[in-house]
């Protein structure tokens, strides 16, 4: 592995007996991991509300409220009864009072959904535009937020917007992003606040509200909740904070002054200590991570080598960018979480998975990182975490990697899930969606063994590649036969069918869910 800033490339694996033990359980529960074929979050009911329309790109979080245990996805939702955007094959027109702010809650740990409904935009604010983030508060699980970019008012032009909410460069119709609230544990939501960078400069607008893109939410055991957006006007991450779940989000010091970020960014809290952690990636494709510790920020420093930013995955041969072609474009290549160590140094209590492309073979694939807590001295990789060349037979692309934690209890050992798109070429127009544990052998070698979580997708994507550019993994509860914990990976579906590929739009894209253990 080549080294980038501090990317540490010398790999610590020794375990303590007490690490091999619990390497030894993590073993086991790769070999009998348990799956479905996943089950619809969206669309399943040809009269509801959500079927007609098309949902994509997730995120996840879980509540609890009036004793009941509720798991929410959030998703960039074009239900749109109203006809504020409208579609032709070629074009769209965006109309103030538009949302795709939508949701849908499960109370039986994602064995079946609810569809919740949409968000309006709050006075002040005309659009509210996707890029879907949310957590729940660590402080009061009855508190449930999720974010959406957002177009002001002073930016939308009265006829409404034709075609892309991009002007130029970073100039956008986008000048901020707006937080909704639930107060039953993510069963109903209302609108909350929003934030916005208003700092002029050379970009036109800009004064009327930073381009903002992507979005990340956490929250701590003391209630402060964190929102974060890559800042296309400035290239940078905003990281705004509210010091409990009512009061207003102050814009925090940037997490890395000294770097030009392009990605959207990623929000991990230690639940231990309450340190919030922040990851992006660089113009040099390297994913770098801070840590806001006792009010102020630490040194970044590199999780990675340098990775696929945002590729192409290619299904026709030749056919990425060209029109009419099945391709897919991707959202960010990165992911972590934030869990308990396994071995006697502590440094693997963060684990990464990022993208790389095989310079021999031409194909995508997962590979892992890990780094201590303090991110002291630096972060070290992990190439068996993943599909990397050299580890398994895998054919084909994979990518799209989620990381997510269960940080064990007592004596029960840590869980490490990962999940990740797989296009073997087979049937050709579809992806599977793997998922394994980020695992050691009781020799301190560290092992991933993947299985299908849900088999042959089909992709639909619109005219640009776009079907979803991200989705989500978490851990939503305990199987109630098994006590294992249990884990949720959600994507886009297209199994209804591919009817149309517009420019801006598809026919069918809804969400489906996988449950593993």
């Amino acid at each position: 592995m080549g080294r980038h800033g501090i990317f540490r490339s010398s790999i610590p694996r020794r375990t303590s007996a007490r690490s091999r033990a619990v390497a030894a359980v993590l073993a086991s529960l790769i070999l009998v991991a348990c799956a479905t074929e996943g089950v619809p979050v969206t669309g399943k009911d040809p009269k509801g509300a959500d079927a007609a329309y098309g949902q994509s790109e997730t995120s996840i979080s879980t509540g609890f409220a009036n004793g009941k245990y509720i798991v929410t996805v959030t998703y960039n939702d074009e239900t749109n009864p109203g006809n504020t955007i409208l579609y032709t094959s070629t074009t769209r027109t965006i109309k103030s009072g538009a949302s795709l702010m939508g949701w849908s809650y499960s109370l039986d740990r994602g064995k079946s959904w609810t569809y919740g409904g949409k968000v309006s935009p709050p006075s002040g604010w005309a659009v509210l535009w996707g890029d879907p983030a949310i957590t729940t508060s660590d402080a009061h699980y009855r508190y449930v937020f999720i974010a959406n970019l957002a177009i002001p008012s002073s930016k939308m032009p009265a006829a409404g917007i034709s075609g892309s909410v991009i002007i130029s460069g970073a100039n956008s119709y986008i000048g901020g992003a707006c937080i909704a609230r639930s107060t039953d544990g993510g069963i109903t939501f209302a609108p909350h606040k929003c934030v916005s960078d208003t700092k002029k400069n050379n970009v036109p607008n800009s004064e009327k509200g930073h381009f903002y893109d992507g979005g990340s939410m956490a929250t701590s055991r003391d209630g402060e909740v964190y929102a974060a957006f890559l800042d296309v006007t400035s290239d940078e991450i905003d990281v705004w904070r509210a010091p409990d779940e009512n009061a207003d989000f102050k814009l925090l010091s940037s997490p890395f002054p000294n770097l030009a970020i392009y990605s959207h960014p990623r929000l991990r809290v230690n639940w231990a200590n309450g340190a919030l952690y922040v990851a992006a990636t660089a113009t040099n494709n390297v994913v770098f991570i801070n840590r806001y510790y006792n009010g102020q920020w630490g040194t970044p420093v590199a999780a990675s080598d340098a990775i696929e930013h945002y590729p192409c995955v290619d299904f026709d041969p030749n056919g990425c960018n060209v029109s009419g072609k099945l391709y897919l474009r991707t959202g960010p290549q990165f992911s972590f979480d934030i869990g308990a160590a396994s071995n006697d140094e502590g440094t693997d209590a963060i684990r990464f998975l990022y993208t790389r492309r095989d310079p021999e073979t031409k194909r995508l694939y997962v590979t892992g990182s890990f780094c201590p807590l303090s991110l002291q001295p630096g972060c070290w990789g992990a190439p068996e975490w993943g599909t990397t060349p050299g580890n398994l037979s895998t054919p084909g692309d994979q990518f799209s990697p989620t990381v997510a934690a269960w940080r064990g209890f007592f004596n029960l050992p840590p869980i490490w899930k990962t999940a990740y798109l797989d296009r073997d070429g087979s049937p050709y127009n579809t992806v599977t969606v793997k998922q394994g544990n980020l695992a050691y052998l009781p020799n301190g070698q560290r092992i991933y063994l993947p299985f299908s979580l849900i088999k042959d997708v089909p992709i639909c994507p619109d005219l640009r590649g776009y079907w979803g550019d991200y989705d989500d993994l978490e851990h939503i509860g305990f199987n109630e036969d098994s006590d294992a914990a249990e884990f949720l990976r959600t994507t886009t579906d297209s199994s209804l069918g591919c009817v149309y590929r517009w420019q801006y739009i598809s026919n069918h894209q809804h969400i489906r869910g996988g449950v593993t253990s």
